[in-house]
């Protein structure tokens, strides 16, 4: 776990210090980096999400901030059961967590401290996101191959085996890390 945290740790240092350095020197500047498909072209968003962005919505500070607090509490409550369960990859799981928390936790410093995100990538005049969108792009993409590959081994389990390991039955249990009690 002490490993998962410091990669999410760096992940997120890494998106607010490119921040700073743009919102420093590069605020005012653009560049093409794939002609027609992605530039540079850093922009302030202060609809607080992408979703608000592309709706002209401004999305309410609090609700903001209970949603981050709400989210970042079930991507730790999903993979502490995903690690409970350990039929798939570690690395997936382990994916899954460090880009959803270094993606969550960047919002809420985005929300809390600079009151809105320093988007600065350009994705073909659709819209500009910055590395926490991207992070979370990429927990989402860890979620699903974990998805498929416990799909997979999902129905070659007895129905029973299943109810055994159920996330309401885990929660009854109190949350522990393993199926065995001896680890």
């Amino acid at each position: 776990m002490k490993r998962v945290i410091f990669y999410s740790a760096a992940l997120l240092a890494f998106d607010q210090s490119m921040k700073l350095i743009i919102s420093h020197f590069f605020f005012n500047t653009g560049f093409v980096i794939v002609p027609g498909i992605l530039s540079f072209h850093p922009m302030f968003n202060t609809n607080l999400t992408w979703v608000a962005s592309m709706a002209e919505f401004q999305t309410p500070v609090a609700l903001m901030v209970a949603l981050q607090v709400f989210f970042l509490a079930a991507v730790i409550l999903v993979y502490r059961y995903f690690i409970y369960l350990l039929d798939n990859s570690r690395t997936l799981v382990s994916g899954f967590f460090c880009f959803a928390a270094a993606g969550i936790c960047g919002s809420f410093i985005d929300v809390v401290f600079w009151g809105g995100s320093l988007d600065f990538v350009r994705l073909f005049n659709w819209f500009t996101f910055d590395f926490k969108d991207l992070y979370l792009s990429v927990c989402v993409v860890f979620l699903f191959l974990y998805l498929i590959g416990y799909q997979k081994t999902y129905h070659r389990v007895s129905k029973e085996e299943r109810r055994q390991k159920g996330f309401l039955r885990w929660i009854k249990k109190g949350c522990p890390n393993s199926q065995h009690p001896s680890l």
